[in-house]
């Protein structure tokens, strides 16, 4: 009887794997500076920005090989910023210093990411400086006032393109045959789906029915809260999508 009873639990399990792992699965090579192309998620403002800032990306297009998708489009990348400085005085302009460095796999596995953006605003130094002699000639008084003329921020708007590359190889392991009822009903809700919805101004119950209806693919590890929190999305969508998956 116990022995019917541990074969009769074995093939459960066996049956219970097979209804919900692929039959099988492939490596796929991802090499060393494969173009990944993926856009802004939010407006960067050096006015606004600090150092160590996360900045939201996400992948434009799916990554193939071999035929095989290994990143799929949609999903969230992460930057931060680097070094940011606001406009100054004497018409020294704003800059801005941020790199895209990691996005993941259809595997879930982390996948770094280089791309380095180094961006500056317009700087007023030498009209200041011409400017301010004029003045000191004609109107010495009013001379030091036009030293206090600044240059202009710098504004990266969201959706601005970014071609970054896969730093060092990586192997990708994608599931070939077999996918899930979820992958066959639709497209699957990302992170940053959710976070188009949010600022296109649908409120939290659309979200909530949304995750409730789709089949989620979301991202939601420390960093990646931290970025839905920072855009205004409420603690019942949060927590919808920690339920999802």
């Amino acid at each position: 009887m116990r022995y019917r009873k541990r074969v009769t639990f074995a093939l459960a399990l066996v049956l219970s794997v097979q209804a919900t792992v692929p039959l099988w699965a492939a490596e796929r090579h991802l090499p060393d500076g494969t173009r990944v192309a993926v856009r802004l998620m939010e407006q960067l403002s050096s006015e606004t920005t600090r150092d160590q800032d996360p900045v939201s990306f996400a992948v434009i297009e799916d990554v193939i090989v071999d035929g095989e998708i290994v990143i799929k489009q949609g999903t969230p990348v992460r930057g931060v910023v680097v070094d940011a400085e606001s406009k100054r005085r004497m018409g020294r302009a704003g800059k801005m210093f941020y790199t895209v460095n990691e996005t993941k796999g259809v595997d879930k596995v982390a996948i770094r990411l280089r791309a380095i953006e180094d961006r500056k605003g317009q700087s007023h130094v030498t009209a200041t400086a011409v400017t301010t002699g004029a003045v000191a000639v004609f109107v010495p008084v009013a001379a030091p006032f036009f030293l206090l003329r600044k240059g202009k921020d710098v504004i990266v708007p969201e959706g601005t393109r970014i071609e970054a590359f896969v730093d060092g190889d990586h192997t990708i392991v994608t599931a070939v045959e077999r996918r899930t009822a979820a992958e066959k009903s639709g497209p699957q809700l990302t992170n940053a789906d959710l976070l188009a919805l949010h600022r296109a101004g649908f409120g939290e119950q659309v979200l909530l029915a949304k995750i409730e209806a789709s089949p989620a693919a979301f991202s939601v590890e420390a960093y990646d809260l931290v970025v839905l929190k920072r855009a205004g999305v409420s603690e019942r969508v949060i927590a919808a999508m920690l339920a999802a998956r």
